[in-house]
């Protein structure tokens, strides 16, 4: 039996279903929402164990654990209080990189002129992060292990509030970079491929063997007990040739956990290519692909932009559940998204958080993409020039109208 103190939410396992309880004065308002929350877990594909404990996808702690009940608290939180609080810090802690992807979507935000936080900064980060209610903590870069300090920032992360992750090209997941990983509890790392073809792989990312390298330490990264999935995307080209589906079963056969598959948004130095987005009926194919593959008997999950940020879905991330923070301590609404409401080198997280989510075109939850919505792009995006450097603070928007809410619904609806 697990206990989390705030609303005292006693919870367990039998035969792999969760059963909870709320005591204490808020359990008459806190009940029926944790019951509606454990009717939604309990519907899920287990797609691990660890310790006796359920795995539903990597970006969620499992349950139950301290964490886990700190992440169903959170949700209860944003009913009862009517505020919403991030369940994802996205921090980029390096701008440095050894690829040269032609499809970089961080590489606008580069910027020699500027100095990457320091290990304290980060450290300042994960604490306003914890608090605001965080229950994952990405660490992606740039290439993360690249930053000499990330094994000490990993194990900084409270693992009774929240899991660690990290996004990683794969080159230097070594014997004992792996073991440094595991030693300092780094619950899972997503490794990106565009392709399962090697050289295809190799040459849109520009070094060479590195899809041999990224496939081995990801197998060497399961081998210590570090959960791992795939991070990908999806093409016009890719979806009707059959790579996609060939991926998902190449990950199958390997032993990855879960596959994350974004549909292309026009970000970094696609910034303007809108012609590259899914049309809505390859968005159809695509999730009908991922539903396949995450419904079968196999246990590996499968996660499609496409599905969750649509309105089947939780909707656009953006400031609802995230904010991604790039390595100058710039905090945007999520990683494509190149809005930038403040530097936590200038005010604190929970400051800019408030700021963000209380902005007249970011204080609904939106059901689509924001990067894939002709009505944000027209305000947001299209205005900017072609060699701007990126982020842009809100502030360069102060006086335009709101965007119409017509694809909005109210920020506060219990989703999953």
């Amino acid at each position: 039996m697990e206990k989390f103190e705030f609303l005292n939410i006693e919870a367990e396992v039998t035969n792999g279903k969760i059963s909870a309880k709320c005591t204490g004065s808020l359990a008459p308002v806190a009940q029926p929402l944790l019951d509606y929350l454990l009717k939604v877990l309990n519907s899920l594909k287990v797609i691990a164990t660890k310790d006796g404990k359920n795995i539903y996808n990597l970006y969620n702690p499992p349950q139950v654990t301290k964490a886990g009940l700190r992440a169903l608290e959170r949700k209860i939180k944003e009913k009862l209080f009517g505020m919403v609080f991030p369940a994802t810090a996205n921090l980029a802690v390096t701008s440095l990189c050894q690829c040269n992807c032609v499809h970089c979507s961080a590489d606008l935000f580069k910027n020699r002129e500027k100095e990457d936080l320091s290990t304290e900064e980060l450290k300042k980060v994960i604490d306003g992060a914890l608090r605001l209610g965080s229950n994952l903590v990405i660490f992606v870069g740039g290439e993360p292990l690249l930053n000499k300090d990330i094994y000490e920032l990993i194990r900084y992360v409270d693992k009774d509030k929240a899991i660690a992750s990290i996004f990683t090209n794969g080159q230097l997941l070594t014997e004992e970079n792996v073991k440094k990983l595991a030693d300092c509890r780094l619950h899972c790392l997503y490794l990106s491929l565009d392709s399962i073809d090697a050289e295809k792989h190799n040459k849109l990312r520009g070094v060479k063997n590195l899809f041999q390298t990224g496939v081995a330490g990801a197998s060497r990264a399961r081998e210590y007990g570090i959960f791992t999935g795939i991070s990908t995307y999806a093409t016009s080209e890719t979806l009707s040739n059959g790579d996609v589906e060939k991926l998902l079963q190449f990950a199958q056969k390997e032993g990855f956990h879960e596959v994350t598959i974004f549909d292309c948004i026009p970000s970094g130095k696609y910034l303007k290519e809108t012609r590259m987005m899914l049309t809505p009926e390859e968005k159809r194919t695509l999730a009908a692909l991922a539903k396949k593959y995450h419904n079968s008997s196999h246990p590996m999950g499968v996660i499609a932009q496409c599905i969750v940020n649509s309105p089947e879905g939780a909707g656009c991330f953006g400031a609802f559940s995230q904010f991604y923070m790039t390595a100058y301590g710039d905090v945007n609404p999520c990683d494509f998204n190149p809005i930038s409401f403040g530097n936590v080198r200038d005010m604190p997280l929970e400051a800019i958080w408030k700021k963000m989510i209380t902005h007249p075109d970011f204080s609904y939850r939106h059901q689509t993409c924001r990067m894939q919505t002709p009505a944000y792009r027209a305000k947001y995006i299209d205005p900017l020039p072609d060699d701007v450097r990126l982020p842009v603070p809100i502030e360069r928007y102060e006086g335009q109208p709101p965007i119409v809410r017509a694809e909005l619904s109210p920020r506060l609806t219990v989703h999953d």
